[in-house]
């Protein structure tokens, strides 16, 4: 059984003083509660039982969650909720997790993969929440007192921004009714709201991290859909459609080895290792990537190669071959997302505390089979523009390098 609690806060909630408070308040949850005063004695309790726990801190939700074999149902319940609900945040504590957490920024600051995530998502939006880290920087964690944290908790994690999520073979009754002792007390306080995405583009932009690689790690994103509204303009209204049709066409560039990314750049130029594509929604902004890491003498013949991509799928569509192999990848992956009680709980819970809604399984099986041609069509060229393209890269590369990669970058 999995226990999950979820709460609505993360990095689209917070100030730039705040920036990397949610993150790194989830850590120090598990330093300590009026029940179980230390971060050893809660380690050892979900040891004992042999549970699985973590935590996870998103740019719209946190989550705190333990597995362990159903007869431990009650035992791992008590303590996530404890965790959630009373920890103690002892200020010795906060002083040696600062160190944690700016280590943790320096493993991903040496990761290429991770600078150049980081890398693309500053270039498409900017110094605004969206394009924050998750992490916070140094000096915004250095900054962080307990006042912080405790005023933090106090206005985030509330009864109507926490969802408590329950999976895998459990009594339903009792749990429900340890559900309402636990939580039953919770202040009210009012539902948390997120900042609005500014987006404000013209003109295809290049990022460059110069620094000594084996290869080049790039994406290029191009400017998509919000999952509500925002975004670029669209002639197809229904946003669960738009969505839809988004990420068939992203599985179609990208979404296994037949796809024309991995036949282009793998089978027909041998020119990387890896190389996919992705669709990601916000509320009010969203973006399709594309990313790949290649050699560093052959970036130029790369993005060619990918571009030479782009600009066929918007002038030629998707064939009707193709359309039902992603409908069936497309629904294979969605099976087997769920197949683990955390996938499952983090399925239906981000829609709950990110839409306040459920969307079922049965739901987007039927909008990914009823994904037509003429949509997958018309988002491509919709996307598939130069106003909105853009390039992060990270390698041996200088800011003089720009212009020619702006060049074959433009050509859509």
């Amino acid at each position: 059984m999995l226990a999950m609690v979820l709460v609505a806060t993360g990095t689209d909630y917070e100030t730039k003083k705040q920036n990397g408070l949610a993150h790194f308040l989830e850590h120090m949850c598990f330093k300590g509660t009026t029940k179980r005063p230390t971060a050893k004695d809660i380690a050892l309790e979900f040891d004992t039982i042999g549970a699985d726990y973590n935590a996870f801190t998103s740019r719209g939700y946190t989550g705190y969650y333990a597995r362990a074999h159903k007869k431990h149902a009650s035992h791992i319940f008590d303590i996530v909720s404890d965790v959630y609900l009373n920890s103690t945040f002892p200020g010795e504590e906060i002083e040696k997790e600062k160190g944690v957490v700016i280590q943790e920024i320096n493993m991903y600051a040496d990761d290429p993969q991770s600078r150049v995530s980081k890398l693309a998502t500053e270039l498409l939006y900017g110094d605004q929440p969206a394009g924050w880290e998750i992490l916070g920087t140094k000096e915004s964690v250095s900054s962080f007192t307990r006042s912080d944290l405790v005023q933090y908790r106090k206005k985030q994690y509330d009864a109507k921004n926490t969802l408590v999520v329950i999976a895998g073979n459990f009594d339903e009754k009792s749990i429900e009714s340890e559900i309402k002792k636990a939580f039953g007390k919770m202040p009210t306080g009012q539902k948390n709201t997120r900042a609005k995405t500014k987006v404000a583009q013209k003109e295809p932009q290049v990022a460059i991290d110069t620094r000594t690689t084996d290869q080049t790690h790039l994406i290029l994103s191009f400017r998509a859909y919000g999952y509500e509204k925002g975004g670029v303009p669209s002639k197809i209204k229904d946003e669960k459609k738009r969505a839809s049709a988004l990420r068939s066409l992203s599985t179609a560039l990208g979404g296994g080895m037949s796809s024309r990314l991995f036949q282009k750049m793998r089978e027909e130029l041998g020119i990387c290792y890896y190389v996919g594509s992705s669709a990601s929604l916000r509320a009010d902004a969203g973006n399709l990537i594309i990313s790949a890491g290649v050699a560093n003498d052959r970036v130029k013949e790369a993005l060619e190669g990918i571009m030479e991509e782009v600009r066929r799928f918007k002038a030629e569509g998707i064939s009707t071959e193709e359309l039902t192999k992603v409908k069936e990848y497309r629904l294979s992956g969605l099976v087997l997302h769920l197949e683990t009680t955390e996938d499952f709980a983090d399925f239906y819970g981000k829609e709950e505390i990110t839409r306040d809604k459920i969307t079922t399984e049965d739901e987007v099986s039927k909008r990914i089979e009823g994904v037509k041609k003429e949509e997958i069509d018309t988002v491509a060229r919709e996307v598939f523009k130069a106003s909105g393209v853009n390039l992060a890269l990270t390698g041996p590369f200088k800011e003089s390098d720009k212009k020619a990669f702006l060049e074959i970058i433009s050509k859509i």
